[in-house]
């Protein structure tokens, strides 16, 4: 074998090689003391795609109880694999004065998101459970969703959910790849808040 295909061989090699160890990206989050990785593959979504995906639940829940909606999320951030496979957090303002009870007002949002999901997949199979699970030493809500699809597409949403004095942040996790959803759903369980 000549020098001249063994160096396109290893170079090839090499190329092959480098895209299957894309580095993961890890995220610290100032305002939370939170260090977060993402999964190699997962490409961040620009302010712009992030409202478009924002408008589009907005309008869903405008149309499921007929008024109008306005967020008041700041997003931390937003990745995507695909188009069923996602990541992204923000929180929200929660007046401790003029806001019912936390765990009341979190119970409430649960019961509209499997409605909501309800409406949106009339023909599906949702099932969901609550619990509470402990990230880093800190107690989250935790809120999963299966939905099966009458096409036999399974999608998953998981909600991590917990009150940092009045920011209620939440963490969101949507995927049809187990797998994915598994790594994202440890992702989340392994980062820490100092």
């Amino acid at each position: 074998m000549n020098k001249r295909i063994l160096l396109i061989l290893i170079i090839g090699f090499l190329t092959l090689t480098s895209c299957e160890k894309e580095e993961v990206k890890i995220i610290v989050n100032d305002d939370f003391n939170w260090t977060v990785t993402i999964p190699k593959n997962f490409k961040e979504l620009s302010e712009g795609e992030w409202d478009k995906v924002e408008d589009k639940g907005i309008d869903v829940v405008e149309n499921l109880y007929g008024e109008e909606v306005e967020s008041k999320a700041t997003l931390l951030f937003a990745y995507k694999k695909d188009d069923f496979q996602s990541f992204q957090s923000y929180y929200k303002i929660h007046d401790l004065e003029t806001d019912e009870d936390y765990s009341k007002s979190n119970h409430e949002l649960n019961k509209l998101m499997y409605k909501a999901f309800e409406e949106m997949v009339p023909n599906g199979k949702l099932d969901s459970i609550a619990s509470v699970t402990t990230i880093n030493g800190l107690e989250f809500n935790r809120f999963d969703v299966i939905i099966d699809f009458p096409d036999g597409m399974k999608m998953t949403t998981v909600d991590f959910s917990r009150l940092f004095n009045d920011k209620d942040v939440t963490i969101n996790i949507v995927y049809t790849n187990k797998n994915v959803g598994d790594k994202l759903i440890e992702n989340i369980l392994n980062s820490e808040f100092e």
